[in-house]
């Protein structure tokens, strides 16, 4: 069966996702994909002031937490992580983004839910 740990679903080419938005100075959005991801890239694309934080979980965007990596006006992020969702928020100024994605055939509920009460540390 097609779950998160099937590995030939990560060695295949990868269903494109493309997405754009903005948000503004603690607007919280959360992106979520039809299936489990192969790949992502973020990439802020608003002015250099802008500067816009990317978390795993809503909880992780919380500055008690700060479990997020922030990405200045024209800076971006490519990680190769399998992931359902990502949350993005405006740190300062409104952070214009650009996210592109590369999704597997494995159904998101099929996928483990990544929180820290499920002992995942440092996402949320």
């Amino acid at each position: 069966m097609w779950g998160e740990g099937y590995v030939p679903a990560y060695q295949l080419s990868a269903v494109p996702f493309l997405t754009a938005s903005n948000v503004t100075l603690g607007q919280i959005k959360e992106i979520p994909f039809q299936s489990v991801s192969r790949f992502f890239t973020v990439k802020n694309v608003g002015a250099s002031n802008s500067i816009l934080a990317v978390a795993f979980t809503e909880l992780g965007l919380k500055p008690v937490n700060a479990n997020y990596f922030i990405l200045s006006g024209s800076e971006s992020y490519t990680g190769e992580m399998k992931v359902d969702r990502l949350f993005l928020s405006g740190v300062a100024g409104t952070a214009n983004f650009n996210l592109i994605a590369g999704l597997t055939h494995i159904p998101k509920q099929s996928f483990l839910v990544i929180t820290g009460s499920n002992g995942f540390g440092s996402v949320g």
